[in-house]
């Protein structure tokens, strides 16, 4: 069927994927820490905090957010609350998924699209962010790829549960 082939295709290519944001966002919630640790310990034997870390954390964290959403979509652990769902049948609760998923795609398509145009428009103004002075622009732009990367996720499993849907 050629939407299996479809859903094979887009695993085949996203999947080498999933380590390299697991491992990027744990990177730099290690970093985070490594450096909130290091700021305090500086702040109060030595009286010297370290210049720039709540900035720093605050961009790390840009990063560590968005690859989390990423990782938590691959591995479906999203919270759905299935109240009302549990008395429908299989196909139709796999119908009620892929309805779901449908506004999921376009919200995070929609997101990742408004990200790039900000991120467009802040780098020509060339804002920069605190002390350290550190352009903001590549921080926003590397939200609208991992929207976009999310809502690539996102479709695969919503083609997931339209295959579901067909095949029972």
């Amino acid at each position: 069927m050629v939407l299996n082939r479809a859903i094979n295709l887009i695993d085949r290519i996203f999947s080498p994927l999933i380590p390299i944001v697991k491992y990027v966002g744990s990177f730099f919630i290690v970093v985070m820490m490594l450096l909130t640790v290091s700021d305090v310990i500086g702040r109060r034997l030595f009286n010297n905090p370290i210049t720039g870390t709540y900035e720093l954390s605050e961009l790390m964290l840009i990063i560590v957010v968005f690859f989390s959403i990423i990782y938590c979509q691959v591995l479906k652990g999203h919270i759905s609350i299935n109240l009302f769902t549990t008395s429908l049948s299989a196909r139709g609760q796999n119908i009620l998924d892929a309805i779901m998923y449908v506004f999921f795609f376009l919200i995070s398509c929609f997101l990742s699209w408004r990200l790039w145009v900000y991120a467009t428009e802040i780098s020509q103004g060339n804002l920069v962010h605190g002390v350290l002075a550190i352009p903001l622009a590549p921080f926003v732009h590397l939200e609208s790829v991992c929207c976009a990367l999310l809502s690539l996720f996102v479709l695969l499993h919503l083609l997931q549960f339209i295959a579901k849907a067909i095949n029972q």
